[in-house]
């Protein structure tokens, strides 16, 4: 009884000279290698998440520096150790000048990790969950207004024309307006294009899709728009002498490092898109009493084409790729639902 005793005292008090079997489970990684250092799992949980998820290449781009930095900071701190406070220390470290909406993504990584790592039995609940989110500023961008739309428009390079034509016309934004392509044999995952009719068929020449990237992982990230006159003509209009499978294109002016977003030396990055946008929009003065975080982007002809299509009748939702909307599902042989949306035009002029 007395050794028993004796043992037990030393297990509670003298911890670090104890053996028990707990602690030399510990010192071997733990069960399910928990007690390992949390950067040793790093990578195995970013394949997961990516191959589950399937980040767009930006969004890939920003987690894999926000990995090396857990990797860094988790480089000694075993997976089951992990705790609130840790968290808070990650985003002092690394983020502690950062805006609101800044360290709030910075804190839904390290919950995303986290949760694989639960999942695993690496941890045994998320700390980060219980990180309380802060407070974020009411968006202070203003809308596009249609008088303004048509001043740009009206002084806007061919190119740029076509693609805010494209983006009034679609409801779609930046990225898959840079992606559209003239002509696709077949609906596919992750592009978008036109499937033409051999003949049109009741003002109907042929089917735009559109994967929008932003909620791919839903299904109403895959969007058949109906090919009517209005969509015809704008493709048909920015058709010239460049050879380019997209229909917004333009060669470049001098040789640059393209952008991971395109695909063809002709393609313009959904970056330069926006850039070029703002550049008329501030030449033109058009919105010069307004801060810089205030002025309307190129992404906000989305917005005004979901009000002009409401305006008549005409549900946006599933255009614009809502996951909530009320819509028609199509099977292809991609094993793809594709949500067809009916015809509707935004007529300006």
């Amino acid at each position: 009884m007395a050794i028993a005793i004796a043992r037990e005292y030393n297990l509670r008090m003298r911890p670090l000279n104890a053996q028990s079997v707990e602690l030399l489970i510990r010192e071997s990684g733990g069960v399910t290698g928990e007690a390992k250092p949390f950067a040793e799992h790093v990578d195995h949980i970013m394949q997961r998440a990516i191959e589950n998820e399937r980040p767009s290449p930006s969004t890939l781009d920003d987690w894999n520096n926000d990995a090396l930095r857990v990797k860094e900071f988790f480089n000694i701190i075993p997976a089951c150790d992990i705790e609130l406070e840790h968290v808070n220390a990650y985003i002092n470290r690394f983020h502690s000048d950062s805006s609101a909406n800044v360290q709030n993504r910075k804190v839904s990584f390290l919950k995303k990790l986290f949760s694989y790592a639960v999942d695993e039995s690496l941890m045994f609940d998320n700390p980060a969950s219980r990180k309380k989110m802060r407070r974020t500023e009411e968006k202070k961008r203003q809308r596009l207004s249609l008088d303004n739309f048509k001043a740009i428009r009206r002084a806007a390079e061919p190119w740029l024309r076509t693609a805010m034509d494209l983006a009034l016309q679609t409801t779609h934004a930046r990225l898959e307006v840079s992606r559209i392509r003239y002509s696709i044999s077949e609906p596919k995952d992750g592009v978008c294009g036109c499937v033409w009719l051999a003949q049109p068929e009741n003002g109907i020449y042929g089917t735009l899709y559109i994967h929008r990237q932003k909620v791919q992982k839903k299904e109403a990230s895959h969007v058949a728009i109906p090919i009517g006159e209005e969509l015809k003509r704008i493709i048909d209009d920015s058709r010239d002498s460049v050879a380019s499978p997209f229909i917004v294109h333009r060669i470049p002016e001098r040789q640059v490092k393209r952008s991971k977003e395109v695909s063809h030396p002709t393609q313009v990055a959904p970056d330069y898109l926006s850039r070029s946008f703002s550049a008329v929009r501030d030449k033109l003065d058009l919105c010069d009493k307004m801060s810089m975080d205030e002025r309307p982007t190129f992404h906000e002809i989305r917005a005004l084409a979901a009000h002009l299509f409401d305006q008549q009748g005409i549900d946006p939702q599933a255009r614009m790729a809502h996951s909530d909307a009320k819509s028609t599902k199509i099977y292809t042989q991609d094993h793809i639902d594709w949500i067809v949306v009916p015809h509707g035009e935004v007529k300006i002029y």
